[in-house]
């Protein structure tokens, strides 16, 4: 497993525009990690990275669940936090979303919605170690 090292939200999204290049329409990234990881700001570089203006369009979508970018390819962005169950995954028709051959799905909280992520997807896994500074794990 490879690791990256932030000691800022600058650095973190910088390295995430670099990885979103290497994303593919189709793809599932799921980010876990503590509230408060870097995981919302992870996904402001991969929108930024498939060709969004502004990163201050990316909002954790912790009340709406999903926000829908409208970058190259399309990103969608879950934060799966409230669900209480997989169930509600079945009930917003997550599947729907992460099987989309023309979009790049972003999901925060992912063990919320067990057996319902892909096998194929692009799990990371975030660590706070410091006032600013954050770990990314990666495969």
């Amino acid at each position: 497993m490879k690791e990256f090292i932030s000691r800022s939200e600058k650095e973190t999204i910088a390295f995430a525009k670099k990885f979103a290049k290497k994303l593919k329409p189709g793809a599932v990234v799921t980010l876990e990690g503590d509230l408060g990881s870097g995981k919302t700001t992870f996904i402001k570089g991969i929108a930024l990275g498939l060709g969004l203006k502004d990163q201050d369009e990316v909002k954790s979508p912790t009340f709406a669940i999903m926000h829908v970018y409208p970058t190259k390819p399309k990103l969608y962005h879950f934060d799966l936090y409230r669900f209480e169950s997989p169930k509600d995954a079945e009930a917003i028709g997550f599947e729907e979303f992460t099987n989309d051959p023309e979009a790049v799905s972003c999901v925060e909280w992912p063990e919320r919605a067990a057996g319902f992520i892909p096998g194929s997807a692009i799990r990371l896994r975030f660590e706070v170690t410091g006032e600013n500074a954050r770990k990314v794990l990666l495969p």
